[in-house]
């Protein structure tokens, strides 16, 4: 099997010009295929070696394990407005066969999990090969989607994350450059709209994948994922969007960048900054810093190694530029 990179990281929010679109595959959930190795199991997608909505049915099967099903095509429940059928995941723990499977191969998300996510599986056992994502030339300002959630007794949450990429022809491998990231932990019996607003890095490349992962658990083992909980899923659809703040933005210098103990930032430019809002990878805010007389400087020491974005802000909350910077440890 090739290694299933499932680690998704997510960023900060950020609003662009709007262009409702429809280039999910399958975005409705109409579309379902018998899994050719469970069965007793169906996929929101046309078959091994297509694209579309992947889920971890396929093992099921007993070569690989005999997990639970965790996804199920739903003609109980759809949102009467998007057809005859939704996409309904119920989080199962995974039997140690399984589990031991993907973990010799890198993965890393609980064994108590339900997901669905782009991409596409070929199949020739033994080998599993699992791409994820969809082709995606567009800069994309936002990703909806209606869903329910009937969380598992003790409560938990359900998330959605979206990421945006860029091949690497020097690294040959996957760039980050843009993503978001929307959870809930409510229980939400009637059908509900929600939204993942999508921020990019500015100085990176051209997006060309995009990967959506729905998740009905919590995606951190120390968080102890619940058995049963229930999330549908229905008519999911992306807003098209160009980020016009590059027109005119003042400038900003960091340095050292990657940072260690503190982090200056330098602004010049003819608009009157106010303050810095920082976010790490995940998108959860890290602090809110105010700028005197053009210069910052941010102490890092309490911050954990890894990339970090920031919001330059004017005095009435409009963007003047965005970026991003590392700490090391």
């Amino acid at each position: 099997m090739k290694k299933l990179l499932l680690s998704l990281s997510v960023l900060a929010i950020l609003g662009l010009p709007k262009i409702s679109a429809q280039i999910i595959i399958n975005s409705d959930f109409e579309t379902w295929t018998t899994n050719a190795l469970a069965s007793s199991a169906k996929d929101p997608n046309g078959g091994f070696g297509t694209a579309g909505w992947w889920d971890f049915n396929i093992f099921n099967s007993s070569i690989l394990g005999s997990s639970p099903i965790t996804v199920f095509q739903d003609s109980t429940h759809p949102r009467p407005e998007s057809g005859n059928y939704c996409a309904k995941i119920i989080s199962q723990t995974m039997s140690s066969n399984s589990w031991g499977y993907l973990t010799g191969y890198g993965f890393t998300y609980p064994q108590t999990n339900g997901f669905i996510l782009t991409g596409y599986i070929n199949f020739s056992f033994p080998n599993v090969y699992v791409k994820q994502g969809i082709p995606c030339t567009n800069e994309l300002s936002s990703f909806s989607f209606y869903y329910r959630y009937i969380p598992a007794v003790g409560g938990d949450t359900c998330s959605c994350t979206v990421a945006m990429y860029h091949f690497n022809s020097v690294t040959k491998k996957r760039d980050l450059v843009g993503g978001g990231y929307w959870s809930n932990h409510a229980t939400v019996s009637a059908w509900t709209q929600a939204t993942v607003n999508i921020n990019y890095v500015h100085d990176s490349t051209s997006v060309d994948t995009m990967v959506i992962l729905f998740s009905a658990a919590t995606l951190k083992a120390v968080n102890n994922p619940k058995v049963g909980d229930t999330m549908n899923i229905d008519y999911s659809s992306v807003v098209l969007g160009i980020n016009d703040v590059s027109a005119q933005r003042d400038n900003v210098t960091i340095y050292p960048n990657p940072a260690n103990d503190a982090i200056n930032l330098t602004i010049t430019g003819q608009f009157q900054a106010n303050r810095v809002e920082v976010y790490d990878i995940t998108g959860k805010a890290i602090g809110t810093y105010t700028i005197n007389n053009n210069f910052l400087i941010i102490n890092t020491q309490s911050y954990s190694g890894g990339l970090y974005l920031y919001k330059l802000l004017d005095k009435d909350g409009a963007e003047l530029n965005t970026g991003k910077f590392s700490v090391t440890r």
